[in-house]
């Protein structure tokens, strides 16, 4: 199957440049992050913000029928990103932080569980528990 046919190359190619920049941003110098955002919880705030718009992008790019097996993957690759992203931090000075990844994975799963409540309730036939999107 053509990645063509499997998504919307225009939303695929906006979930991998929201991607990029969020781990970009992660990974600068500690210092040039505004204190406001290191301080009070924003900071988890604004993972759980980046890592739900990266989700709603991906699954805006899934252009074939978006399953819960769909939404099974997307929720583990996600997450591995997020994984990784927090990982690497330290490479950059940075600290590794299991409270932001789980503020990643909350994103992850709001946006998720959000989509799949909003088709699956949308859905009028008898297979609805299992679709999410139908193109």
């Amino acid at each position: 199957m053509k990645i063509k046919n499997s998504f919307n190359i225009g939303w695929l190619i906006a979930a991998m440049i929201c991607t990029a920049t969020v781990v970009f941003l992660t990974h600068l110098p500690q210092e040039t992050i505004p204190s406001p955002l290191q301080e009070n919880g924003f900071d988890k705030l604004a993972h759980v913000l980046a890592y739900g718009v990266i989700t709603f992008l991906f699954i805006l790019s899934v252009r074939t029928s978006f399953c819960l097996l769909s939404a099974a993957f997307l929720f583990f690759a996600i997450l591995a990103i997020g994984a990784t992203d927090e990982i690497t931090q330290p490479l950059v000075n940075r600290t590794a932080s299991l409270a932001d990844w789980l503020a990643n994975v909350t994103g992850i799963v709001i946006v998720l569980l959000f989509g799949i409540v909003l088709k699956v309730g949308g859905q009028s036939s008898p297979n609805s528990q299992h679709m999410i999107r139908e193109d």
